[in-house]
């Protein structure tokens, strides 16, 4: 049995809750950008690339305060029609909603509930939406990956279906096992286990292809990124185009636009990458994480807010 006290598990959430804020400000900038244009830009990032606005709000943090608040309406027994349903009382429509949550926000509210809400008319059933609102799941059950999963399958629904569900329960469960491993490997290891065999799930084995990469080019994250984007992830891109019916024209519009940096495959790769190579700095393993994370670009504020699985103890260690 495993235990925290009380005061060991407020400091650990609020370290991770700090980490997700710091690592958006640090990633906002920096979404969606080439390499290059980060590059030239900025260089080696090791701090803020912009100076931040502490009174702005990052829309991934939104519906993690969100889910908090149906949880605390509803208690335990909460349903994903509850957090759908908080979902359009709530959301800033303009500033917070965008691709998988604007359909399922749309279907929502013309009366499509979840699971149907995740997958009616929704290109975006496996992008990075309901991985990016994992961490929250992940902070209320340390310890506890059935019930983690269970949560994260909720809310996932709503949204998402698949991968992009399997997202949302593997990056909670890194943060719910890391409350008591302090080991990246194991903690990744420790969650995969909950998924689907690398035989039977893109997801997991993209998180195996980063592993692989970190391995074959363990002091060189570019070049570990570079053949995960360009090689792993382009041939899953170009078999998921080929499989959509002429029909489909917008799923395989998607895919093949820009918008498809905000997939859910490249972009825990880049997570699992960030998480692996900052821990080469064992002062600081944390802030390394996040900065390479940014120099990774593609979806990078959900990936730097992500990464503070690290932050569990960061502000404890801080202020000793």
């Amino acid at each position: 049995m495993k235990y925290l006290t009380s005061s060991e598990y407020y400091e650990r959430v609020h370290g991770s809750w700090i980490g997700r804020v710091v690592g958006d400000f640090v990633g906002a900038p920096l979404e969606l950008r080439t390499i290059k244009t980060i590059t030239r830009r900025y260089g080696e990032i090791d701090y803020y690339p912009q100076e931040i606005n502490l009174n702005a709000v990052n829309d991934d943090e939104m519906y993690e305060i969100i889910a908090l608040l149906a949880l605390e309406k509803y208690g335990l027994d909460l349903k994903s029609k509850d957090i759908a349903l908080e979902w359009v009382s709530l959301l800033k429509y303009d500033k917070a909603v965008f691709t998988a949550e604007k359909v399922a926000l749309n279907n929502i509210k013309s009366g499509i509930l979840p699971p149907k809400s995740g997958t009616y008319n929704n290109p975006y059933f496996d992008f990075i939406g309901a991985q990016m609102r994992a961490d929250i799941w992940g902070q209320i059950a340390p310890g506890c990956p059935e019930i983690v999963k269970y949560y994260c399958e909720l809310d996932g629904s709503i949204s998402h279906s698949g991968i992009g569900i399997e997202g949302e329960v593997f990056v909670a469960l890194l943060i719910s096992n890391a409350f008591f491993e302090k080991d990246i490997r194991t903690t990744i290891e420790q969650a995969l286990r909950f998924l689907p065999n690398e035989n039977e799930s893109l997801y997991t084995r993209t998180v195996k292809k980063a592993i692989e990469m970190y391995e074959l080019y363990p002091n060189d994250f570019r070049k570990a990124r570079e053949i995960l984007i360009y090689e792993h992830w382009s041939k899953i891109k170009k078999d998921f185009i080929n499989l959509e019916p002429a029909s489909n024209t917008e799923r395989a519009t998607v895919l093949k636009g820009y918008e498809s940096k905000i997939h859910v495959l490249p972009n825990i790769g880049i997570i699992i990458l960030s998480l692996l190579y900052g821990d080469h700095d064992k002062e600081d393993s944390f802030g390394r994480s996040i900065c390479i994370a940014g120099m990774m670009g593609y979806d990078a504020d959900c990936n730097c807010g992500l990464v503070p699985y690290l932050g569990l103890d960061w502000v404890q260690r801080k202020s000793q």
